[in-house]
């Protein structure tokens, strides 16, 4: 026994019906109940293969990943295509490495690479990036100076000038993001 459907409804049919037991629609007229999916469209070819999902390419799973804020996982895809010289997956490069490690000096690297391209969140990044700089390295020179730290009396002595040179550098790219429309 062959079954089809109505082509109103979509009830499914046994050949015998003339008339669609669940909307009334004639579906003997010309034979039509009786007719295959293929006889009745042939403009569509019958489908003998399984949908297949697209391929996700490394990037596109990096841009998944990157949207949904899991930074650690979207790094390793977007690394694969920093050779793009797209200043957007710089700067995700670069926001993921601010996220996850802010003391890798890729996060500096990156970030200027788009910031300097114009990338208008980059410049907001960055700027926050050396704000917290200059926090941190306040906070060390706060505390004073340790001869057990390993760091020299010097290099004790020019932490105001880092300082200041990071809240300065903090300034300008902060200026640049609000220019370009950032609040």
């Amino acid at each position: 026994m062959r079954y089809n459907f109505c082509p109103n409804c979509g009830f499914k049919l046994e050949d015998i019906f003339k008339f669609c037991p669940m909307c009334g629609t004639s579906v003997a007229r010309d034979g039509y109940a009786s007719r295959t999916i293929e006889e009745r469209y042939p403009a569509y070819p019958s489908r003998d293969y399984e949908y297949q999902r697209p391929v996700q390419t490394s990037l596109d799973k990096g841009k998944e990943l990157f949207n949904a804020q899991d930074y650690a996982n979207a790094l390793p895809y977007l690394l694969e295509n920093k050779d793009s010289n797209n200043y957007d997956i710089f700067y995700m490069i670069g926001y993921c490495y601010y996220k996850t490690n802010k003391a890798d000096p890729n996060c500096e690297k990156y970030l200027k690479s788009a910031a300097e391209l114009g990338h208008i969140s980059a410049q907001a990044t960055l700027g926050e990036y050396y704000y917290n700089l200059a926090e941190e390295t306040k906070e060390v020179y706060k505390k004073g100076y340790d001869p057990n730290s390993g760091m020299s009396l010097e290099s004790y002595q020019n932490l105001n000038s880092v300082i200041e040179r990071y809240y300065n550098m903090a300034l300008v790219y902060l200026s640049l993001a609000k220019n370009g429309g950032v609040k």
